[in-house]
């Protein structure tokens, strides 16, 4: 798979980060990253005295492994917040943010927390901007399974490496409340741009016939939720894929890539390879419908994944991108497990 066929991702950068690791081979590219981000793991932990280390470092098997909130001070998240860690550190858990997104997707989780810092003093160290909380679960390894986790107020990324190589993204989860602000140098800052747009596009192309498939009555929005269940979405709601024109299914691609694509190439080809993110004989796409000019709500839905994005007074948007087997990989795990059982 290719996804960049499907949406070309917008490159303008508010910031520049230099990368040593960012000239990769061809050849076991997947591989190279799970190395780098092992061993930037364990450059940082390595920084760490035992207080701190015990304060980031949690056994794999932890249950807070698998909780997971958007909540700006949640009780129960765990780890140690930015505001926490020396410039130096700061610059490590760049690179391993950077080894798991694109520079765009970096850009926005950027973003996002500048937004959400402009209420308050930038130059203050516990400005909500770096109350965004690391943790790592296991003992970074390229041949044992550890994962981590970055959150704080309206971001969740949570990575896992089965087997120390095997990567799992989700749940995936970002948003923004406003949606569009002013850095206060007279600098724009917008995120979701371009889901707001295909999906405004879409909606707008279909027809009457159409809308009446795709049209639901009600949604909660993505939930923070360690697993989701199939059984409780109505899976014959909504457009299938085939249902749609060639220009529409060109814009549910999009759409769905502008998730799939905030993570490097290099790990979602292995997810794609895995689990295929375009399974185009099941994707179905719903919305609920609005007088607004903009999309409240809309869910994309296949055998295996779960994409949600609602938009709350159009300037406060969640949305999340989740896997029904494979969130915090498990069904890598239990494949693992099953491997070890059966020699």
């Amino acid at each position: 798979m290719n996804p960049k066929k499907f949406f070309p991702i917008r490159t303008a950068l508010l910031f520049t980060v230099l990368l040593p690791f960012a000239v990769l081979d061809s050849f076991g590219k997947d591989q190279k990253i799970a190395h780098s981000m092992t061993e930037t793991a364990q450059e940082l932990i390595s920084s760490l005295g035992p207080k701190k280390t015990a304060e980031l470092v949690y056994e794999f098997e932890n249950s807070s492994r698998e909780h997971w909130h958007f909540f700006p001070n949640w009780s129960g998240r765990k780890g140690i917040p930015l505001s926490q860690f020396s410039k130096k550190q700061k610059v490590i858990i760049k690179e391993l943010l950077n080894l798991l997104l694109t520079s765009e997707a970096f850009q926005e989780q950027e973003n996002i927390r500048l937004i959400h810092g402009l209420r308050k003093d930038l130059s203050d160290p516990n400005n909500p901007m770096n109350l965004y909380y690391l943790s790592i679960f296991g003992s970074p390894s390229t041949n044992r399974n550890w994962g981590w986790r970055f959150e704080g107020h309206h971001l969740s990324l949570n990575c896992t490496l089965a087997d120390g190589k095997l990567f799992s993204v989700t749940p995936s989860f970002w948003g923004s409340s406003p949606v569009r602000a002013n850095d206060g140098d007279g600098h724009k800052i917008e995120v979701f741009e371009d889901e707001q747009k295909i999906s405004l596009s879409l909606v707008k192309s279909l027809t009457k016939g159409q809308k009446l498939k795709a049209e639901l009555n009600r949604s909660k929005g993505p939930q923070a939720t360690s697993k989701i269940f199939r059984e409780d979405i109505h899976n014959d709601q909504g457009l299938l894929l085939s249902e749609l024109n060639s220009k529409q299914q060109e814009l549910l691609r999009r759409l769905i890539f502008a998730f799939a694509q905030k993570y490097r190439p290099e790990i979602l080809d292995q997810v794609d390879q895995r689990k295929p993110i375009m399974d185009t004989n099941a994707i179905r796409f719903s919305y609920r419908p609005t007088s607004k000019p903009y999309i409240s709500y809309f869910r994309i839905l296949s055998n295996e994944y779960l994409i949600e994005y609602d938009n709350q007074g159009g300037n406060h948007i969640h949305a999340v991108w989740r896997d029904f087997d494979g969130d915090f990989g498990r069904d890598l795990i239990k494949q693992h497990l099953t491997k070890e059982n059966h020699p």
